[in-house]
């Protein structure tokens, strides 16, 4: 009989094994009910697709914003100088400047005004001289008021044409405006250096 009380203890020993692993099963089971999302392995997998995401939309624009250009082959032979046309029209308080090359024109206000018709005239004359070019720079002192400025880029611009249909037409409408301040006049007009 002492085998069969001794497969009595060895089932009572097993059965506490049970139940203290039962009882470990259930309190991990809490704990881990309670306890937050491991997301790091998430992070990693939406870092890769990130990445691929950038690259994929980076290529296909590419492709979108290829210009067709047609770039010039070089040459060995030299390239020709071209005209270097420069207008430049100075408003000061009393008075216009125009220079055009070494050519320089005055004109002083008439009734405290801009004198629009001779400086549109003048303009006219040198658009005669060079049709194509639009490029001119307007050089503008601190105290001129806005409305002289407004009045003068006006006649730059556009000049009324007398035809059949009476329209504007183009002068130079090209504008490039810069500060008088920022360069040095002499009393006779002519930019110091």
């Amino acid at each position: 009989m002492t085998s069969l009380f001794q497969a009595e203890a060895d089932f009572e020993e097993l059965d506490n094994r049970h139940s203290h692993r039962s009882r470990r099963m259930k309190r991990k089971l809490k704990a881990s009910a309670h306890s937050d999302l491991n997301i790091v392995s998430m992070i990693d997998i939406f870092a890769v697709l990130v990445f691929f995401l950038l690259v994929g939309s980076s290529i296909s624009a590419t492709k979108l914003s290829t210009l067709n250009l047609t770039i010039p082959l070089g040459s060995n032979t030299p390239v020709a100088a071209t005209d270097n046309f420069q207008l430049t029209v100075s408003l000061f308080e009393d008075q216009v400047l125009i220079a055009q090359g070494e050519t320089q024109s005055r004109f002083s206000h008439v009734d405290g005004q801009v004198d629009a018709a001779s400086l549109t005239e003048l303009l006219v004359s040198i658009k005669a001289s060079y049709p194509t070019e639009e490029r001119v720079t307007l050089l503008v002192e601190d105290a001129v008021p806005y409305e002289q400025i407004i009045r003068v880029m006006d006649s730059i611009r556009m000049y009324p044409s007398v035809g059949v249909a009476e329209t504007e037409a183009r002068l130079f409408p090209a504008i490039s405006m810069g500060d008088i301040a920022a360069q040095n006049f002499n009393n006779d007009g002519r930019g110091e250096k």
